[in-house]
């Protein structure tokens, strides 16, 4: 029997992607989410069509959200120290 592998997952996300995959709207994301994107533009101009969203780091993000990895207590005081 002819075993079938699924094609592995998409690590890069776009922004509606990314903010799909936090179940976010787009601005709320945008707002909300730390994780910087990756410029992919091979001359490194700002070229919103080329940022990408690692999905690993949208993980760490939500796990620091959770509780379920150490430094949540210093990444909320970061986002405090933030609010005017």
């Amino acid at each position: 029997m002819k075993r079938i592998l699924p094609l592995p997952s998409t690590q890069l996300l776009r922004l509606a992607e990314a903010a799909a995959f936090c179940s976010l709207t787009i601005s709320v994301f945008e707002r909300t989410c730390p994780v910087a994107p990756i410029n992919l533009s091979p001359d490194g101009r700002d070229d919103r069509r080329l940022l990408r969203y690692d999905v690993r780091a949208l993980h760490e993000w939500i796990d620091l959200l959770s509780g379920r990895v150490a430094g949540m207590p210093e990444y909320w005081n970061s986002l405090a120290e933030l609010d005017p």
